[in-house]
Protein backbone atom coordinates (compact mmCIF):
# COMPACT_ATOMS: atom_id res chain seq x y z
CA UNK A 1 0.00 0.00 0.00
CA UNK A 2 2.83 2.51 0.93
CA UNK A 3 4.64 1.65 -2.59
CA UNK A 4 1.76 2.18 -4.95
CA UNK A 5 1.05 5.64 -2.82
CA UNK A 6 4.14 6.83 -3.15
CA UNK A 7 4.83 5.82 -7.02
CA UNK A 8 0.94 7.28 -7.62
CA UNK A 9 2.48 10.86 -5.54
CA UNK A 10 5.86 10.80 -7.71
CA UNK A 11 3.84 10.14 -11.53
CA UNK A 12 1.66 12.94 -10.28
CA UNK A 13 4.42 15.29 -9.24
CA UNK A 14 6.32 14.23 -12.66
CA UNK A 15 3.20 14.71 -14.73
CA UNK A 16 2.84 18.69 -13.19
CA UNK A 17 6.26 19.47 -13.38
CA UNK A 18 5.94 18.65 -17.32
CA UNK A 19 2.48 20.34 -17.64
CA UNK A 20 3.43 23.62 -16.14
CA UNK A 21 7.02 23.44 -18.17
CA UNK A 22 4.56 23.26 -21.38
CA UNK A 23 3.27 26.43 -20.10
CA UNK A 24 6.01 28.43 -19.09
CA UNK A 25 8.37 27.82 -22.09
CA UNK A 26 6.44 31.91 -23.17
CA UNK A 27 8.06 33.43 -26.35
CA UNK A 28 11.33 32.64 -28.02
CA UNK A 29 14.57 34.14 -27.16
CA UNK A 30 13.60 34.99 -23.90
CA UNK A 31 11.33 37.13 -24.21
CA UNK A 32 8.30 38.06 -21.39
CA UNK A 33 4.76 36.69 -22.61
CA UNK A 34 2.75 39.88 -24.01
CA UNK A 35 -0.24 40.60 -21.51
CA UNK A 36 -2.90 43.08 -20.68
CA UNK A 37 -5.39 44.19 -17.92
CA UNK A 38 -7.78 46.78 -16.91
CA UNK A 39 -9.83 48.87 -14.82
CA UNK A 40 -12.91 46.61 -13.48
CA UNK A 41 -14.73 49.41 -14.90
CA UNK A 42 -13.18 49.61 -18.28
CA UNK A 43 -11.82 53.05 -17.44
CA UNK A 44 -8.48 52.41 -18.04
CA UNK A 45 -6.17 49.69 -19.45
CA UNK A 46 -2.34 48.79 -19.83
CA UNK A 47 -1.01 45.99 -22.60
CA UNK A 48 2.59 44.86 -21.94
CA UNK A 49 4.12 43.85 -25.40
CA UNK A 50 7.38 41.71 -23.63
CA UNK A 51 9.74 44.91 -23.65
CA UNK A 52 7.63 47.76 -22.86
CA UNK A 53 4.06 48.77 -21.00
CA UNK A 54 1.57 50.80 -22.65
CA UNK A 55 -1.40 52.36 -20.54
CA UNK A 56 -4.42 55.04 -21.68
CA UNK A 57 -7.54 55.96 -20.01
CA UNK A 58 -10.38 55.37 -21.85
CA UNK A 59 -11.00 59.06 -22.70
CA UNK A 60 -7.79 60.05 -23.44
CA UNK A 61 -6.35 59.95 -26.65
CA UNK A 62 -2.54 59.55 -26.12
CA UNK A 63 -1.05 56.77 -24.26
CA UNK A 64 1.95 56.65 -21.70
CA UNK A 65 4.64 54.39 -22.48
CA UNK A 66 6.83 52.89 -19.51
CA UNK A 67 10.20 51.27 -20.71
CA UNK A 68 12.34 48.80 -18.37
CA UNK A 69 15.27 51.50 -17.84
CA UNK A 70 12.21 53.59 -16.20
CA UNK A 71 12.14 56.09 -18.63
CA UNK A 72 8.03 57.68 -19.81
CA UNK A 73 6.97 59.09 -22.82
CA UNK A 74 3.91 60.39 -23.95
CA UNK A 75 2.69 58.27 -27.42
CA UNK A 76 -0.16 57.72 -29.88
CA UNK A 77 0.11 53.53 -29.38
CA UNK A 78 -2.75 51.67 -29.29
CA UNK A 79 -4.22 50.50 -25.93
CA UNK A 80 -7.68 48.31 -26.19
CA UNK A 81 -9.18 46.51 -23.75
CA UNK A 82 -12.97 44.84 -24.06
CA UNK A 83 -15.00 42.72 -21.72
CA UNK A 84 -12.76 39.56 -21.89
CA UNK A 85 -9.49 41.82 -21.31
CA UNK A 86 -8.58 40.53 -17.42
CA UNK A 87 -9.47 43.04 -15.11
CA UNK A 88 -6.53 43.91 -11.99
CA UNK A 89 -8.33 44.49 -9.15
CA UNK A 90 -7.16 46.10 -6.18
CA UNK A 91 -6.40 43.13 -4.76
CA UNK A 92 -4.14 41.56 -6.67
CA UNK A 93 -1.15 42.64 -8.49
CA UNK A 94 0.56 42.09 -11.69
CA UNK A 95 4.30 42.31 -12.30
CA UNK A 96 6.67 40.69 -15.40
CA UNK A 97 10.76 41.43 -14.78
CA UNK A 98 11.18 44.71 -13.79
CA UNK A 99 7.26 46.25 -14.07
CA UNK A 100 5.06 45.70 -11.44
CA UNK A 101 1.04 47.34 -11.39
CA UNK A 102 -1.35 47.59 -8.34
CA UNK A 103 -4.71 49.21 -8.62
CA UNK A 104 -5.18 52.57 -5.98
CA UNK A 105 -8.72 53.52 -5.68
CA UNK A 106 -9.65 53.81 -9.54
CA UNK A 107 -6.11 54.20 -10.66
CA UNK A 108 -3.81 51.84 -12.22
CA UNK A 109 0.21 52.23 -10.73
CA UNK A 110 2.61 50.99 -11.93
CA UNK A 111 6.50 50.91 -11.61
CA UNK A 112 9.79 49.67 -12.60
CA UNK A 113 12.91 48.65 -10.47
CA UNK A 114 14.62 51.32 -11.72
CA UNK A 115 11.65 54.34 -10.22
CA UNK A 116 10.14 54.43 -12.74
CA UNK A 117 6.17 55.82 -12.61
CA UNK A 118 2.96 55.43 -14.50
CA UNK A 119 -0.39 56.00 -13.23
CA UNK A 120 -3.82 55.58 -15.21
CA UNK A 121 -7.19 55.86 -14.58
CA UNK A 122 -10.79 57.39 -16.57
CA UNK A 123 -9.37 60.51 -17.33
CA UNK A 124 -6.07 60.95 -16.36
CA UNK A 125 -2.56 59.89 -17.02
CA UNK A 126 0.80 60.82 -16.04
CA UNK A 127 4.10 59.14 -16.26
CA UNK A 128 7.58 60.34 -14.46
CA UNK A 129 10.56 58.85 -12.72
CA UNK A 130 11.19 58.99 -8.82
CA UNK A 131 13.91 61.25 -6.84
CA UNK A 132 15.80 59.67 -5.00
CA UNK A 133 17.08 61.39 -1.95
CA UNK A 134 19.77 61.47 0.32
CA UNK A 135 19.37 60.93 3.65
Amino acid sequence: MGRGLVVTLTALAVGGLLAVGATARGTTEGLPAPASFRLGDGSAGCVFDGTKLACRGVSTSSTVVLDAEGRTRASRERVEWDGLTPVLSWTESWFNGVFSCHVDVTTIVCSTTDGGLLAVGGGRIAGGHAVATLP
